[in-house]
């Protein structure tokens, strides 16, 4: 795994037992779980990533202790009464309508005094620099409110509003943190040069939240912030951990 910032953070937040269970909902591929198996090597016994379909489940090649499944997490858990150390979500909630029962779901899988880590981006709290302020600002809100079709929900606030959907439950004592990704380069596989490449579904769709001239307006604002040297992005990340009471 590519360890960025952010997957420093994350670990760094994470403690595991030894032949620690662990579990990522909404998984996507099997990228979070093989970097906690490489970053606390030998600790875990058995890996479990959930996902409601099987889309990205070959973008890596996984072994034991990675195991994946198709599960739609939206009511509920398919799995059995304490049976994980620590469950992992990032990127998800954002996208379940009955969050309260999610958090539900995730104490009642925990073991005794097992722990859950969710990291979710503040989506209206992205930032780019470029000459158009009122463009960018208007390119970076219309992907943050604008549900995408198999999202259940949308909220764009999401990371900000993560410590009092677990906290207002009572069943964890909670913290939170927040790691920023700031990057000062434009170019392939930084996270703000793809970030600005799929917010061009809202043209590609016809969404109606941003046209085409648009849109190749805001990609050559950030283009030329980076020739000229102007050019910077930043995208904050909530890291909530909770610790089963």
């Amino acid at each position: 795994m590519n360890y960025s910032s952010l997957n420093y953070a994350i670990f760094n937040e994470t403690q595991l037992p030894d032949g620690a269970k662990i579990l990522d909902i909404g998984c996507r591929d099997s990228a979070f779980l093989q970097g906690f198996a490489e970053y606390f090597p030998g600790k875990i016994s058995y890996a479990l990533g959930v996902d409601m379909t099987d889309k990205g489940f070959g973008n890596f090649k996984y072994k034991k202790p990675i195991e994946l499944k198709v599960m739609d997490c939206s009511n509920g858990l398919d799995l059995p009464d304490e049976s994980f150390d620590f469950v992992f979500s990032k990127d998800m909630f954002e996208c379940v309508s009955n969050k309260d029962l999610l958090v539900s779901e995730i104490y009642r899988v925990l073991k005794p005094g097992g722990s859950v880590i969710c990291v979710n981006c503040d989506w209206d709290s992205v930032v780019y620099n470029g000459e158009n302020k009122e463009l960018i600002s208007k390119a970076i809100h219309a992907y943050a409110v604008t549900k995408q079709g198999w999202m259940d929900d949308l909220d764009s606030w999401i990371g900000r509003r993560m410590f009092g959907i677990f906290n207002r439950s009572g069943l964890f004592k909670s913290s939170v943190t927040v790691h920023s990704v700031v990057e000062t380069e434009y170019s392939d596989g930084f996270f703000g040069y793809d970030f600005s490449k799929h917010i061009g579904w809202l043209s590609q769709e016809n969404t109606g939240a941003l046209t085409a001239g648009e849109y190749n307006e805001f990609i050559s604002n950030l283009e030329s912030a980076a020739e000229s040297g102007d050019y910077i992005f930043v995208k904050p990340y909530y890291i909530y951990k909770g610790c089963k009471k």
